[in-house]
């Protein structure tokens, strides 16, 4: 399937502004589709995603727990996307949330509340136990240190390993994989891969067209999105990451060119 769409995708990313890097895995096939896939890219908040399997880690070894909760301080505030920043110092909130806001609002205070809490050494430790040797932390999100010297690094192929994993439950635990993907699901930034894709008007119990549990993340010339993309009977784990972006609506319309392309690809 990916296979006859090979020269489709690839002439679609040719053409467009700013460098990609594409990782796609169909479960049903196990075909990939790969295009600058091991290229290193500014993770931006992609970062999120190992970071929330890293706390679900922690969690599973009883270094913390969901329940328990930390407290918003005035240094804890970073700008950016996110509304923890504009709440009010002393709020108790629970890791579980703090992780919520972290995916579907990309919130980067709660990013860096979490980080304060295991650590960033333990995010760089989970995510090589799973492989991601590309995937690098070394800085909070929005904080930039004085003596900036690396910036947070992704590759296509790494983070669509890393949803393939999610998918089968290879992540810490089948609960918290599936927890995880439920949070992803819930993504409120849906104008990347998923923007050009069919909805319709549905009825009380209708399956809907498809599903995606995924992470966007930007800059100001990066455009990525991730995730796990669902349709009736099918499955893709994709990963769209770009740089030297300049027309940000011409990217994410790329991504939604390429959600389209699998979705039209089903229908024949």
């Amino acid at each position: 399937m990916l296979a006859a769409l090979s020269e489709q995708l690839t002439k679609c990313l040719q053409a467009a502004q700013g460098t990609f890097g594409v990782a796609i895995h169909h479960f049903q096939s196990q075909e990939t589709f790969h295009y600058n896939a091991d290229e290193v890219f500014f993770a931006a908040s992609i970062i999120k995603v190992p970071v929330m399997a890293a706390v679900f880690d922690q969690a599973s070894k009883g270094v913390l727990t969901m329940a328990e909760t930390m407290t918003l301080r005035t240094e804890d505030k970073a700008p950016g996307s996110g509304i923890l920043s504009n709440l009010s110092t002393g709020l108790e909130i629970s890791i579980w949330d703090l992780v919520v806001l972290m995916i579907i609002e990309s919130d980067n205070t709660a990013t860096n509340m979490l980080i304060d809490r295991i650590g960033m050494e333990t995010v760089q430790a989970c995510m090589q136990e799973w492989g991601m040797e590309q995937t690098r932390i070394y800085n909070k999100l929005a904080v930039i240190p004085a003596n900036l010297q690396h910036v947070n690094t992704i590759s296509p192929r790494e983070m669509t390993d890393f949803m393939i994993k999610l998918a089968e439950s290879k992540i810490v635990s089948w609960k918290a994989c599936r927890e995880m993907v439920d949070i992803l699901k819930q993504q409120k930034f849906n104008d990347g891969i998923p923007s050009l894709l069919p909805t319709r008007d549905e009825q009380v119990g209708e399956f809907p067209t498809f599903e995606m549990a995924h992470k966007t993340g930007w800059v100001r010339t990066v455009e990525n999105d991730c995730g796990l993309l669902y349709f009736p009977g099918h499955t893709f784990a994709i990963s769209i990451f770009t740089k030297d972006v300049t027309d940000k609506p011409a990217t994410k319309r790329v991504m939604g060119e390429i959600g389209l392309h699998l979705y039209n690809a089903l229908q024949r």
